[in-house]
């Protein structure tokens, strides 16, 4: 069973589209799936579902004590479960900043359900602060989705050094499952920029590129994953082989 946080602190790299279409992926290749929506601006959330409102999210399974059997709901779109966000989780790494065992209250939680599902998705919000913390300590993985411009690489070292702390402070290995190329275009600087990160980082990089494909806008505001909406295009054909590549490792 895998957990991985997609994870990304710079926004406008398709983190929460790759999120959505990989869950949704796996769920069409037969997988059991939960995706956690833990970004405030609960843009996975809405991708799915819309202005839906949701009495429990992962804003009280962190919080308020409630189990996160009682936050699922089901995406009969996405053929996932889903535990949904909200903006109140914008406060929550003040909140539990004084609370002993801070950094593994997520992995805690998450101990009753994880058994249930082949794979739980953890879309991470843009930033490396508690919240990503504790997804990353819930996490065996990340996949790291990156837009191949100049300054789109330079977040990488910050994540990779987070990992280290991670493992030397708190004893915790967390492995790099590789990094996603989204909104590609094949343009000189594109080539030049993933070249760079090959011969930089030593971190695998998935040979499925994500193309800047205006069928995955289009999917999003159905509130649909674009290998359904649209399975002829260039974006959900290389979802759904970049999904494939993902789950090498768990064979």
């Amino acid at each position: 069973m895998a957990i991985i946080s997609v994870i990304n602190q710079k926004g406008g790299v398709a983190k929460t589209t790759t999120s959505l279409n990989v869950a949704a992926s796996w769920a069409k290749q037969g997988k059991n799936v939960l995706l956690i929506d833990l970004d405030p601006q609960a843009s996975a959330t809405r991708s799915i579902f819309g202005d839906q409102d949701f009495d429990k999210t992962i804003y009280d399974v962190i919080i308020n004590r409630v189990t996160p059997e009682e936050t699922v709901v089901r995406s009969e779109n996405f053929g996932i479960d889903v535990i949904p966000s909200e903006i109140m989780l914008s406060g929550v790494d003040i909140q539990i900043a004084a609370h002993f065992g801070r950094e593994r209250v997520l992995k805690k939680k998450l101990e009753s359900i994880k058994k249930k599902y082949d794979a739980i998705l953890i879309d991470c919000p843009p930033s490396l602060g508690l919240l990503t913390i504790n997804a990353l300590m819930a996490s065996r993985d990340i996949v790291i989705p990156i837009c191949p411009e100049y300054f789109s690489a330079k977040g990488i070292d910050l994540i990779l050094e987070t990992l280290k702390n991670l493992q030397t402070g708190l004893g915790h290995r967390v492995g790099v499952r590789g990094i996603v190329i989204t909104r590609y275009k094949d343009r000189k600087i594109a080539r030049e920029v993933i070249e760079k990160i090959k011969a930089e980082y030593g971190v695998r990089i998935f040979d499925e590129y994500i193309p800047d494909n205006i069928a995955v806008e289009e999917a999003h505001h159905q509130h649909l994953p674009v290998v359904t909406y649209s399975p002829e295009s260039r974006a959900s054909q290389a979802y759904m082989t970049l999904s494939s590549e993902l789950w090498e490792n768990e064979k």
